[in-house]
């Protein structure tokens, strides 16, 4: 009796004092957080693709930007599926990722505003000098 009291005592503690540790097999929450900025921007993608034409199907064009995700990453659908399953699973890592992903949205965001507008070079009709006319070249007329 006293054994497995003591066992259950130090299971119960060894669950406890390791509560954030990833197991193998699961994607860091850092490689998981870059795999999924990377797929969020996928799906933006392709969501703007078929803005632009009828002739693609949306679901197609997001599985294989996300198959072009995994190979950039070195991650298979399989281990990314794990890993997502392991994140939402537990809604403490969920939070901090997900937190994760939202300020470095609003960082960028906030540097995209914060630069200067690109301004376009001007068209050859607005960079005529308007100020200084000359007469208009007079054409001879042709010789009969």
């Amino acid at each position: 009796m006293i054994v497995w009291l003591g066992l259950a005592l130090a299971t119960a503690l060894g669950g406890c004092s390791d509560k954030d540790r990833i197991p193998s097999g699961i994607l860091s929450r850092e490689k998981m957080q870059d795999l999924m900025w990377d797929m969020i921007q996928a799906d933006q993608y392709s969501s703007y693709l078929t803005k632009d034409s009828a002739h693609i199907n949306l679901k197609l064009e997001r599985l294989r930007l996300y198959q072009q995700v995994f190979l950039l990453h070195g991650v298979s659908r399989d281990q990314f599926r794990k890993s997502y399953d392991f994140y939402m699973a537990r809604p403490d890592l969920t939070q901090t990722l997900f937190d994760s992903l939202l300020s470095k949205g609003n960082r960028l965001r906030g540097e995209a505003y914060s630069r200067p507008a690109v301004s376009r070079p001007p068209t050859p009709a607005q960079s005529r000098d308007t100020t200084h006319k000359t007469a208009p070249r007079r054409v001879k007329p042709p010789i009969p």
